[in-house]
C-alpha cells in the first residue's frame, strides 16, 4: 500500500503539493491566535490541547457577577471577573487533562443521572407523578427561572471528574497503625492542659555595631541569600496629569441621568433571612419562611420576628432594616421581588445565594437628578480615567515596540522611573509601588525585556518592562545591613526569652512566663491553630499530665509552653471505626496530592506556553491576549 502511494504521490506531484499546502495553511490557521474579529467560538485558552472558548468565558463572568451581585460600577469590577472567570477555566481544563493522564473517564450518562436528581429536587419541574416535565416545558420553566442547566451540567462533570480522581489517588495512599493511633487520639482523646504565652520584642535588643553584626553574618552562611531579584522600568498616568480631561459637564450628567431612569427607584424594606447552602437546606428554609409568613400577614410583628428569628446577624438590633437602597445595591433575585411588590406587603420566599428571605415593603420614592448629580460625576469621571489612561499606556507600549520606555513615554508627557530590585515574596516593597504584592505574579511571568499589559490601580494606571533580573546571591553587608541587624536582634530575643521562660518554670510555674489560659478537656483536633504545629502536636500527645511541655514557638512568633492537666485516652478502635479513619486520612492526603498535581501542571505549562497556541496544543497553556482585552458583556 505504502508503495503505491508513493507511486501516485511521484506521478502526480503537482497536485498533491497543492493539497499539502492547503493542508499546511488550514493547520497554521488552527494553530495561530485568534485575530480580527472576536466571536462566540473565538479560542480565549488553550490548556494542554483542551480549549477554552469566548462563549464559556462571558458564560462564567455572568455567572460570577450573579454571585457578586451588582456592583456600582461593573466596570471597575470587570478586570477582576474575568481574571476570574479565566482562572476558573482553566483550572476546569488541567482538571480534565489531569483525569486523561490517569485514565480516569466520566461518562454522559453519570452526569445525566446526576443532572435528573438535581432537578428532581424542584417541584415545579415535575409532573403529578413525580416524573420531570416534558423538555419543551422545562425549557420554558429554564428561561423564565434564568436557569442553564448547561452551566449546572458542567459543574457537575467537574465535580465527578474531581471525586474520582480523589478516589483513585485515595487508593494508592498507605496508611500505618502508628498513623492510625495518632489520628485516633486527636481525635478521640481528651486533654485538658494550661498554656502561657510570650511575645518576643526584638527592637529592645540594642545594634551591637558594624563588628559584631558583620561577624554574624559572616556566620549566617546562607540566611542572608537572596532569591533572583527583578528590576522593572514603569510609567504611571495618574488623574492629575489629565485633569482637565476628566471634568464633567452638565449635558453630560444629564444624559447619564436619563439612561440610568429604570434605576432611580429606591425602596426602604425589611427582610428576614433563612440561611441555606444546599438544596435539602433551601426546601427546608422556603417551608419555615412559608409557615412564618401566613403568622406575619394575620399581624405578627415584621420587626420584632426578625430580632428573634432571622439569622442575618444584622437583624439582631435593627428588627431586620434595609433602610433605603436602589436595584444595583442588592442581589437580583431581592431587587426583582421588592420592585414588584406594593408597599406594606410581605413577600413569598425569595431564594438568593445567601439564602432564602421574606421581604416587607415599608416605602419607595425616586431619586431626582440633583440627587445622584454628585454620583454620576464621579462615575463619568472614574471612567473617563480608565479609558484615557489605558489608552496613553498603550500608546507608550506601541511607541516603545518592545524596547525601553523612556523615550516613548517623555514623548506623551509621562516619565518612567526604574524600581528598586525585589524578589517574588509577598512580603515584597518598593517605595513609589504600593501594588507591587497584587504585580508580582505577572512581573516574574513575564520574560525580561517584556513589557506589560496597562495595570489599573486604585489612583493611578501603570506600565511595566522588566529591565533585568540579578542572580541568586549574597548581597554586600553594607546593602542588607538593616535585614542582617533585625535578624541580630530576633535571634538575641529569642534566646534570651528561652533563657527567662526556662528560669521562670523552675522558680514560679506557667504564671512567671506569661499570662495563662486554661483549656479545658477536649481532643486536639478541635485546637486546630495549635495542633498544626507539628512540634506541638507532639508535646501535647507526649507530655506527661502534670508535667511541661519544652518550650516552643507558635506560627506566629511567641514563646509557648504548657503543662498538661489531665488526659482521657481516646477508646480503642473497632473495624467500622478503623476503616473511616483510614478513608478520612486517605481522602484528606488524596486531595492534597491532586492539589499538587493541578499546581505543578500549571506550573509546567505556564513555562511553555509556546510559538502561537503551537505548543499550547501540545503540552502547555496558552493564552490569548488579545481575546481577554475584549469587552465582554456584563
Amino acid at each position: 500500500m505504502l508503495r503505491s502511494f508513493r507511486q501516485v504521490f511521484k506521478s502526480n506531484r503537482t497536485p498533491m503539493a497543492a493539497v499539502m499546502i492547503v493542508v499546511l495553511l488550514g493547520l497554521v490557521a488552527y494553530l495561530a491566535p485568534s485575530g480580527g474579529a472576536m466571536s462566540a467560538d473565538t479560542v480565549v485558552a488553550r490548556v494542554y490541547g483542551h480549549e477554552v472558548l469566548m462563549r464559556e468565558l462571558a458564560e462564567h463572568m455572568q455567572e460570577l457577577y450573579q454571585r457578586y451581585g451588582k456592583q456600582a460600577s461593573p466596570e471597575a469590577l470587570k478586570p477582576f471577573v474575568q481574571s476570574q472567570a479565566l482562572r476558573d477555566l482553566i483550572n476546569q481544563r488541567l482538571m480534565e487533562e489531569l483525569a486523561e493522564r490517569h485514565h480516569v473517564v466520566v461518562t454522559d450518562e453519570e452526569v445525566g443521572a446526576r443532572l435528573r436528581a438535581f432537578l428532581r429536587q424542584y417541584p415545579m419541574l415535575l409532573d403529578p407523578k413525580g416524573n420531570l416535565k416534558p423538555i419543551a416545558e422545562l425549557k420554558q420553566i429554564f428561561q423564565d427561572m434564568g436557569f442553564n442547566p448547561a452551566l449546572q451540567e458542567r459543574s457537575i462533570r467537574s465535580e465527578l471528574l474531581r471525586t474520582k480522581l480523589v478516589q483513585q489517588s485515595a487508593l494508592q495512599v498507605p496508611v500505618d497503625e502508628a498513623w492510625v493511633a495518632q489520628e485516633n487520639r486527636l481525635h478521640n482523646e481528651k486533654v485538658a492542659f494550661q498554656q502561657a504565652t510570650l511575645t518576643v520584642d526584638a527592637g529592645k535588643v540594642a545594634d551591637p555595631g558594624d563588628p559584631s553584626l558583620e561577624a554574624f553574618y559572616r556566620a549566617g552562611g546562607e540566611r542572608f541569600l537572596q532569591p533572583p531579584r527583578r528590576v522593572i522600568q514603569y510609567v504611571t498616568v495618574d488623574r492629575a496629569s489629565m485633569a482637565k480631561d476628566l471634568q464633567v459637564d452638565e449635558a453630560s450628567l444629564k444624559a447619564a441621568f436619563d439612561a440610568r431612569k429604570g434605576d432611580t427607584t429606591e425602596f426602604k424594606a425589611r427582610h428576614i433571612l433563612f440561611k441555606a447552602e444546599g438544596e435539602a437546606q433551601v426546601q427546608e428554609a422556603t417551608a419555615k419562611a412559608l409557615l412564618l409568613r401566613e403568622r406575619l400577614v394575620k399581624g405578627l410583628d415584621f420587626a420584632k420576628t426578625a430580632e428573634e428569628q432571622s439569622e442575618d446577624p444584622s437583624a439582631k438590633g435593627n428588627g431586620g432594616d434595609l433602610g433605603w437602597f436602589n436595584a444595583s445595591k442588592m442581589v437580583k433575585p431581592f431587587s426583582d421581588a421588592a420592585a414588584a411588590m406594593k408597599q406594606g406587603e410581605i413577600s413569598q420566599p425569595v431564594r438568593t445565594q445567601f439564602g432564602v428571605h421574606l421581604i416587607k415593603l415599608e416605602g419607595r420614592r425616586e431619586k431626582k437628578f440633583e440627587d445622584l448629580k454628585a454620583q454620576l460625576a464621579k462615575e463619568i469621571s472614574d471612567s473617563r480615567f480608565t479609558a484615557r489612561a489605558q489608552e496613553r499606556l498603550e500608546q507608550i507600549k506601541k511607541r516603545a515596540n518592545g524596547g525601553d520606555l523612556a523615550a516613548a513615554a517623555k514623548s506623551l508627557g509621562s516619565t518612567a522611573s526604574l524600581s528598586q530590585p525585589f524578589s517574588n515574596e509577598p512580603s515584597a516593597q518598593v517605595p513609589g509601588l504600593p501594588e507591587l504584592p497584587q504585580m508580582l505574579g505577572e512581573v516574574f511571568r513575564l520574560k525580561v525585556g517584556e513589557v506589560s499589559k496597562p495595570i489599573p490601580s486604585a489612583d493611578h494606571h501603570l506600565l511595566f518592562r522588566v529591565q533585568e533580573e540579578l542572580p541568586e546571591a549574597v548581597p554586600p553587608f553594607k546593602d542588607i545591613r538593616v535585614k542582617v541587624l533585625a535578624a541580630y536582634q530576633l535571634e538575641e530575643a529569642r534566646k534570651q526569652a528561652v533563657t527567662k521562660a526556662q528560669q521562670a518554670l523552675k522558680a514560679g510555674g506557667l504564671q512567671a512566663v506569661g499570662p495563662v489560659t486554661d483549656q479545658a478537656a477536649a481532643p486536639l483536633s478541635g485546637l486546630r491553630d495549635l495542633v498544626a504545629h507539628p512540634g506541638i502536636r507532639k508535646a501535647l500527645l507526649d507530655t506527661p499530665v502534670g508535667q511541661p511541655t519544652p518550650v516552643l514557638w507558635t506560627q506566629d512568633g511567641k514563646l509557648w509552653v504548657a503543662r498538661i492537666s489531665s488526659r482521657e485516652p481516646a477508646p480503642a478502635l473497632v473495624f467500622e471505626t478503623r476503616r473511616n479513619l483510614i478513608q478520612d486520612l486517605q481522602t484528606a492526603e488524596a486531595q492534597k496530592l491532586l492539589s499538587a498535581e493541578l499546581q505543578a501542571l500549571d506550573r509546567q505549562g505556564r513555562k511553555r506556553p509556546g510559538f502561537s497556541s503551537l505548543w499550547g496544543h501540545f503540552g502547555g497553556i496558552y493564552v490569548n491576549a488579545s481575546a481577554t482585552q475584549v469587552s465582554v458583556e456584563d
